[in-house]
């Protein structure tokens, strides 16, 4: 019984670890051809309490990329759209409205926060990089 006892308290130690490893530090997501960089500098935009949503009107009336917006949520860009499992998350510098914890993205040696507000709740600030990535969960 002893032994018994041994073995299921190792296999449990065993588990405990694996799932206290998988919960830890995930990577940062990376640019690859799902993703879409919008850097707040436009001159001819005037930022002043200004949603980010505004801001990619104003870059969708002027040609710069398409999206679909349904009840405050991205649901496609440049013709990708959400799926059952994969979505459109946003990333941000901008560390007023930016989360760590929610998830983080690497660009040019930089790691961004997830945004912690929505495209159409969202000031945009100018000069400050938005990076929506197109993720499977």
């Amino acid at each position: 019984m002893k032994k018994i006892l041994t073995l299921f308290a190792s296999i449990l130690a065993i588990f405990a670890c694996c799932f206290v490893a998988a919960c830890g530090d995930k990577e940062p997501i990376k640019a690859d051809e799902n993703t879409v960089i919008i850097t707040a500098s436009d001159s001819s935009f005037d930022f002043d309490e200004k949603t980010l949503k505004e801001y990619m009107d104003y870059l969708q009336e002027n040609q710069k990329f398409t999206y679909s917006i349904n009840n405050g949520m991205i649901t496609a860009i440049n013709g990708k759209s959400n799926t059952t499992n994969s979505y459109w998350m946003l990333y941000t510098n901008d560390s007023e409205n930016a989360n760590q914890e929610w998830g983080t993205f690497e660009y040019e040696d930089s790691i961004y926060g997830s945004a912690t507000l929505g495209a159409d709740a969202l000031i945009v600030k100018e000069d400050c990089i938005y990076i929506w990535a197109y993720q499977t969960f």
